[in-house]
């Protein structure tokens, strides 16, 4: 029993305090730095994992490594208890931290209501938004397929499909436009879809997005087919189901940002090309079919990426296709549950996992018996008098 009171009053309690003071300390030091003045900016894979867990585990090792090398295990086939021990403690201090990093970020990220996509270039960036006019073109969607391998020996195989879909102020391209242009040239302009002699009757009731191109065409160009009823020249409308003879140069788009989803499947590594072939054609097709049914447009609201690995693969699925203009891309991911979910269980996971570690840690601790325990506490004692006359 005096054991056991040892190691909980000078072992565990050192423990469990520098454990919660390192979360608070390090979640401040972020905010502060990072969120509220921006004294400098960090990938935040290093502000929310490496850093963090680099923390937390070199703190056991250097402010408990002179008690738990006091340690001399029960069982003399146990030979090495200071390693072990601060193993339990370090993923005990770096889950929590890094845990508490995510909800930081979550939870203070402030949420801008924007009457239309565009508005997020002119706007101070923030963390969440809210769109009133946002129209995203799935037919216009560009997917990047990226495969990779893991695990110890590399025998999981990774399959991720990164989709990135075009968003615009308003339907693109816009049939509503092309009848602002019908009224603003001669009733006689001729309309003109897929090479064809139509109506603008015909014209309102194609899908927006069944449309790829539109321009008014001059008479010069139009007569020399159409004879007299091209004087007043043409709409020329072309939809995505024509044919081309010959490939044609397509205008590149702009739009004011991306809606990005991210698919995945892990099978293993070890299973012939024939199976794993098999595996990625259903994979694309499950993908493919979510991706259809996905209402894009039925957000509650929209999160920026946070900077990591796929950002740079959704930019890859963005420049997959030579159909977007030069310049920056904003990324955003829709989200479709209620804003004050955003933070989900994280509080309980901080609670949880430091919980489930102290007290893995504490029973550890009941493997090993302090060695020379009254020498050990007179040195403590000893410790905790010249501290307390020096603050006299």
């Amino acid at each position: 029993m005096r054991q056991f009171k040892a190691k909980f009053k000078l072992i565990f309690l050192p423990f469990v305090f520098i454990g919660f003071c390192t979360v608070i300390i390090y979640t401040f030091l972020h905010w502060l730095l990072l969120i509220r003045f921006n004294v400098f900016t960090l990938h935040d894979k290093y502000a929310d994992f490496l850093i963090p867990g680099a923390i937390g585990l070199v703190l056991p090792l250097a402010l408990l490594f002179q008690k738990l090398r006091r340690l001399k295990p029960y069982n003399s086939r146990h030979r090495d208890p200071i390693t072990f021990l601060i193993m339990v403690g370090g993923f005990t201090f770096a889950v929590p931290i890094c845990i508490s990093q995510q909800y930081l970020i979550s939870a203070t990220g402030k949420l801008t209501r924007l009457d239309s996509i565009s508005e997020v270039h002119y706007l101070p960036p923030t963390k969440y938004y809210t769109v009133y006019h946002a129209y995203p073109n799935k037919h216009m969607v560009h997917v990047k397929m990226i495969l990779s391998v893991s695990g110890k020996n590399n025998v999981d195989l990774n399959m991720n499909a990164y989709a990135a879909t075009p968003v615009f102020d308003r339907v693109f391209p816009d049939t509503n436009q092309i009848a602002a242009m019908r009224n603003r040239v001669n009733p006689k302009t001729l309309i003109i879809i897929n090479d064809t002699l139509s109506t603008m009757m015909f014209l309102k009731k194609l899908p927006a997005d069944s449309i790829m191109m539109m321009r008014y065409v001059n008479p010069t160009m139009v007569m020399p087919k159409y004879g007299d009823p091209g004087r007043y020249g043409a709409l020329a409308v072309v939809t995505r189901s024509y044919k081309f003879k010959t490939k044609p140069i397509i205008p590149k788009i702009e739009p004011a940002a991306w809606f990005v989803l991210k698919y995945h499947k892990t099978i293993s590594n070890n299973l012939s090309a024939n199976e794993k072939k098999s595996y990625f054609n259903q994979f694309a097709k499950d993908c493919e079919t979510d991706f259809k049914y996905k209402p894009l447009n039925k957000f509650i609201y929209l999160a920026r990426l946070p900077d990591d690995n796929d950002v740079a693969n959704y930019q890859a699925a963005i420049n997959s296709r030579d159909d977007v203009a030069e310049g920056e891309q904003t990324m955003l991911s829709p989200v479709y549950e209620p804003f004050e979910k955003r933070n989900g269980s994280k509080p309980a996971w901080i609670a949880g996992s430091f919980t489930i570690g102290a007290t893995l840690f504490l029973l550890l601790l009941q493997l090993f018996r302090i060695k020379n325990l009254d020498e050990f506490e007179e040195g403590m004692f000893e410790k905790w008098g010249k501290s307390l006359k020096g603050g006299e």
